[in-house]
């Protein structure tokens, strides 16, 4: 280990002290100490050996405590994903974008165009058109409950049909031996409809107070 006074001689006044305060602090890397003391990054590592300081360990609780920086892909949500968050937002619910972790990119996130928090719950959103199974049947939209779906606390699915939206708000866990659920257009069942299904999905139909 350096002598205290003599290190205090030659880089002056304190620099004993500085030196043992920022290797204690593993968010200050080698070069910025070096930069501090007027040293080379060689020798700061050089240094740090001689206190008994892992090197390795150090950088990687420097990498664990930096905040994680978000890459976006994007300029803005689709004008489709944009509107269900301004529904949402209009009814009084609190929306934040949700920041998912990178497991292949360390200390990064990605704001996912899929994913939002409403009131500190995780939910997926689907956008489908309503269409039409045969030519003279009725219209229905489609959602696909996957892998992805039931990460989410909630699933919001929106069906469009021209320049209207209809909004339902479906817990995952009311969807764990569904597929795939099948809403009509109008929002009502036909009677004898082959994709009627046990559940009435209708009824979720701006069901806000499972997201309060």
């Amino acid at each position: 280990m350096p002598n205290k006074r003599l290190f205090d001689r030659r880089y002056g006044e304190g620099a004993f002290g500085r030196l043992r305060s920022m290797l204690a602090g593993p968010t200050i890397t080698y070069e910025r100490i070096a930069k501090n003391l007027g040293l080379t990054k060689q020798r700061i590592g050089q240094l740090a050996k001689d206190f008994g300081v892992d090197g390795r360990q150090r950088e990687y609780e420097r990498i664990v405590r930096r905040e994680p920086r978000i890459i976006k892909k994007f300029k803005e949500y689709p004008s489709e994903i944009r509107a269900v968050m301004n529904t949402l937002r209009r009814v009084g619910l609190r929306v934040t974008p949700y920041n998912s972790p990178q497991p292949s990119t360390p200390n990064r996130v990605r704001t996912s165009l899929k994913m939002i928090v409403v009131n500190g719950a995780l939910c997926t959103i689907q956008v489908r058109p309503a269409f039409r199974f045969r030519p003279t049947g009725r219209e229905y939209a489609r959602l696909d409950v996957g892998r992805e779906l039931r990460r989410a606390h909630v699933a919001l699915f929106a069906i469009l049909k021209g320049r209207s939206m209809k909004l339902y708000v479906i817990p995952t866990s009311h969807l764990r031996k569904v597929s795939a659920v099948y809403i009509p257009a109008d929002g009502k069942y036909a009677v004898g409809s082959s994709k009627k299904p046990r559940k009435d999905w209708t009824r979720y139909e701006d069901a806000w107070h499972l997201l309060r």
